[in-house]
Protein backbone atom coordinates (compact mmCIF):
# COMPACT_ATOMS: atom_id res chain seq x y z
CA UNK A 1 0.00 0.00 0.00
CA UNK A 2 3.18 2.73 0.53
CA UNK A 3 4.05 1.75 -2.73
CA UNK A 4 0.53 2.64 -4.50
CA UNK A 5 0.30 5.92 -1.84
CA UNK A 6 4.36 7.23 -2.72
CA UNK A 7 3.33 6.06 -6.69
CA UNK A 8 0.35 8.38 -6.76
CA UNK A 9 2.03 11.27 -4.92
CA UNK A 10 5.10 11.72 -7.68
CA UNK A 11 2.32 11.64 -10.50
CA UNK A 12 0.55 14.03 -8.87
CA UNK A 13 3.99 16.04 -8.61
CA UNK A 14 4.71 15.96 -11.98
CA UNK A 15 2.73 18.35 -13.74
CA UNK A 16 4.62 20.87 -11.39
CA UNK A 17 8.24 19.49 -11.85
CA UNK A 18 7.64 19.63 -15.68
CA UNK A 19 5.91 22.71 -16.40
CA UNK A 20 7.13 24.77 -19.43
CA UNK A 21 7.39 22.74 -22.10
CA UNK A 22 6.54 19.47 -21.33
CA UNK A 23 4.90 16.66 -22.86
CA UNK A 24 2.56 14.21 -21.31
CA UNK A 25 0.41 11.35 -22.47
CA UNK A 26 -1.37 8.53 -21.68
CA UNK A 27 -1.45 5.09 -22.93
CA UNK A 28 -3.12 1.78 -23.49
CA UNK A 29 -1.33 -1.41 -24.54
CA UNK A 30 -1.73 -5.12 -24.88
CA UNK A 31 1.18 -6.65 -23.48
CA UNK A 32 3.00 -10.40 -23.75
CA UNK A 33 5.63 -11.94 -22.42
CA UNK A 34 7.63 -14.94 -22.09
CA UNK A 35 7.22 -17.69 -19.11
CA UNK A 36 7.27 -16.72 -15.45
CA UNK A 37 8.61 -19.63 -14.13
CA UNK A 38 9.85 -23.46 -15.80
CA UNK A 39 11.04 -26.33 -13.56
CA UNK A 40 10.67 -29.75 -12.96
CA UNK A 41 8.65 -30.65 -9.91
CA UNK A 42 8.28 -34.65 -10.16
CA UNK A 43 6.87 -33.69 -13.62
CA UNK A 44 7.69 -30.25 -15.98
CA UNK A 45 5.65 -26.94 -14.99
CA UNK A 46 5.49 -24.12 -16.54
CA UNK A 47 3.86 -21.14 -15.48
CA UNK A 48 2.89 -18.61 -18.59
CA UNK A 49 1.43 -14.85 -18.80
CA UNK A 50 -1.27 -14.50 -20.53
CA UNK A 51 -1.67 -10.73 -23.03
CA UNK A 52 -2.08 -8.00 -19.73
CA UNK A 53 -3.57 -4.58 -20.86
CA UNK A 54 -1.29 -2.07 -19.05
CA UNK A 55 -2.23 1.31 -18.99
CA UNK A 56 0.30 4.42 -18.76
CA UNK A 57 0.64 7.94 -17.66
CA UNK A 58 4.03 9.86 -18.68
CA UNK A 59 5.56 13.17 -18.77
CA UNK A 60 8.83 14.20 -20.51
CA UNK A 61 10.56 17.27 -21.35
CA UNK A 62 13.68 18.42 -23.49
CA UNK A 63 16.86 17.77 -22.51
CA UNK A 64 18.55 19.10 -26.37
CA UNK A 65 16.98 20.33 -29.54
CA UNK A 66 15.83 16.31 -30.39
CA UNK A 67 15.59 14.54 -27.04
CA UNK A 68 13.44 14.10 -24.46
CA UNK A 69 13.28 12.51 -21.37
CA UNK A 70 10.31 11.41 -19.12
CA UNK A 71 9.22 9.52 -16.63
CA UNK A 72 6.37 6.93 -17.02
CA UNK A 73 4.34 5.44 -14.28
CA UNK A 74 2.09 2.02 -15.75
CA UNK A 75 -0.34 -0.76 -14.07
CA UNK A 76 -0.67 -3.78 -16.08
CA UNK A 77 -3.60 -6.70 -14.92
CA UNK A 78 -2.99 -9.62 -16.21
CA UNK A 79 -2.99 -13.84 -15.53
CA UNK A 80 -1.00 -16.25 -15.47
CA UNK A 81 -1.44 -19.82 -17.53
CA UNK A 82 -0.22 -23.49 -15.51
CA UNK A 83 0.88 -26.04 -17.89
CA UNK A 84 2.13 -29.81 -16.44
CA UNK A 85 3.29 -32.32 -18.49
CA UNK A 86 0.35 -35.07 -19.43
CA UNK A 87 -2.32 -32.26 -18.42
CA UNK A 88 -3.63 -29.45 -20.77
CA UNK A 89 -3.39 -25.93 -19.54
CA UNK A 90 -5.16 -23.83 -16.69
CA UNK A 91 -6.00 -20.59 -15.34
CA UNK A 92 -3.38 -19.24 -13.12
CA UNK A 93 -3.77 -16.69 -10.58
CA UNK A 94 -3.95 -13.15 -11.69
CA UNK A 95 -1.73 -10.61 -10.99
CA UNK A 96 -1.18 -6.53 -10.85
CA UNK A 97 2.05 -5.14 -11.73
CA UNK A 98 3.19 -1.35 -10.71
CA UNK A 99 6.21 -0.03 -13.29
CA UNK A 100 7.97 3.59 -12.78
CA UNK A 101 10.63 3.92 -15.80
CA UNK A 102 12.74 6.53 -16.37
CA UNK A 103 13.75 7.40 -20.35
CA UNK A 104 15.21 8.99 -23.53
CA UNK A 105 13.64 9.40 -26.03
CA UNK A 106 14.54 11.16 -29.60
CA UNK A 107 14.24 11.03 -33.35
CA UNK A 108 15.18 8.05 -35.91
CA UNK A 109 13.01 8.78 -38.78
CA UNK A 110 10.47 11.25 -39.74
CA UNK A 111 7.59 10.24 -37.24
CA UNK A 112 9.32 7.55 -35.45
CA UNK A 113 11.02 7.77 -32.36
CA UNK A 114 13.14 5.23 -30.33
CA UNK A 115 13.17 5.60 -26.45
CA UNK A 116 14.77 3.14 -24.03
CA UNK A 117 15.15 3.39 -19.87
CA UNK A 118 15.44 1.35 -16.89
CA UNK A 119 13.23 1.24 -13.94
CA UNK A 120 11.40 -0.87 -11.23
CA UNK A 121 8.70 -2.75 -11.64
CA UNK A 122 6.20 -4.85 -8.27
CA UNK A 123 4.11 -7.71 -8.98
CA UNK A 124 1.14 -6.53 -6.02
CA UNK A 125 0.50 -9.11 -4.06
CA UNK A 126 -2.77 -11.02 -4.08
CA UNK A 127 -5.14 -12.89 -1.77
CA UNK A 128 -3.75 -16.56 -2.50
CA UNK A 129 -1.24 -18.71 -5.47
CA UNK A 130 1.93 -17.18 -6.16
CA UNK A 131 1.45 -13.33 -5.68
CA UNK A 132 -0.12 -13.96 -2.10
CA UNK A 133 3.56 -11.80 -0.91
CA UNK A 134 3.55 -10.23 -4.00
CA UNK A 135 7.21 -10.29 -5.63
CA UNK A 136 10.35 -8.12 -4.48
CA UNK A 137 11.03 -5.07 -5.92
CA UNK A 138 12.62 -5.98 -10.02
CA UNK A 139 14.89 -3.80 -12.15
CA UNK A 140 13.44 -3.38 -15.77
CA UNK A 141 15.21 -2.55 -18.50
CA UNK A 142 13.03 -1.33 -21.53
CA UNK A 143 13.80 -0.50 -25.64
CA UNK A 144 10.72 1.21 -27.75
CA UNK A 145 9.45 3.18 -30.56
CA UNK A 146 6.63 6.13 -31.12
CA UNK A 147 4.99 6.55 -34.63
CA UNK A 148 3.31 9.55 -34.33
CA UNK A 149 0.37 8.99 -36.68
CA UNK A 150 -1.46 12.14 -35.90
CA UNK A 151 -0.35 15.92 -34.55
CA UNK A 152 -2.48 18.50 -34.11
CA UNK A 153 -1.56 21.18 -32.02
CA UNK A 154 -0.89 20.57 -28.34
CA UNK A 155 -2.69 17.64 -28.87
CA UNK A 156 -1.06 13.95 -30.90
CA UNK A 157 -1.77 10.08 -31.06
CA UNK A 158 1.46 7.66 -31.27
CA UNK A 159 1.35 3.93 -32.02
CA UNK A 160 3.77 2.31 -29.35
CA UNK A 161 5.81 -0.22 -29.06
CA UNK A 162 7.85 -1.91 -25.99
CA UNK A 163 9.99 -4.31 -25.30
CA UNK A 164 10.95 -5.01 -21.56
CA UNK A 165 13.53 -7.70 -19.68
CA UNK A 166 13.11 -8.43 -15.76
CA UNK A 167 14.40 -11.22 -13.74
CA UNK A 168 11.37 -12.83 -12.25
CA UNK A 169 10.38 -14.58 -9.04
CA UNK A 170 8.23 -14.73 -5.85
CA UNK A 171 9.10 -16.08 -2.62
CA UNK A 172 5.96 -18.49 -3.18
CA UNK A 173 7.75 -19.98 -5.67
CA UNK A 174 10.50 -21.00 -4.41
CA UNK A 175 8.69 -22.17 -1.62
CA UNK A 176 6.83 -24.38 -3.96
CA UNK A 177 10.31 -25.87 -5.40
CA UNK A 178 10.82 -23.50 -8.30
CA UNK A 179 14.34 -22.76 -7.72
CA UNK A 180 15.36 -20.67 -10.41
CA UNK A 181 14.97 -16.97 -11.24
CA UNK A 182 13.55 -16.55 -14.39
CA UNK A 183 14.78 -14.20 -17.22
CA UNK A 184 11.30 -12.62 -18.65
CA UNK A 185 10.96 -10.56 -22.07
CA UNK A 186 7.99 -8.66 -22.50
CA UNK A 187 6.09 -6.75 -25.32
CA UNK A 188 4.14 -4.27 -26.03
CA UNK A 189 1.59 -2.79 -28.51
CA UNK A 190 -0.57 0.34 -28.03
CA UNK A 191 -1.84 3.64 -28.74
CA UNK A 192 -1.01 6.72 -26.55
CA UNK A 193 -2.73 10.54 -26.54
CA UNK A 194 -0.43 13.22 -25.94
CA UNK A 195 -0.20 16.98 -25.19
CA UNK A 196 2.17 18.97 -25.48
CA UNK A 197 2.64 22.89 -23.66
Amino acid sequence: MRLITTTLALAALLPAALAGQARYSFGVSAMGGTKLAEDRIFQNITISQKVAPTFTLGASLPVSARERAGLEISLGIGKTQIKEDGFSKVDGDSYKTLGFTAGVDGPLFHQLRYRFGAGLMKYMADKEGIFRQGGPLLLTLSLGTDYHIVNAGKMGLAARLRYEYQRFSTDELRFAGFARTQDVHRLGLGLAVEYTR
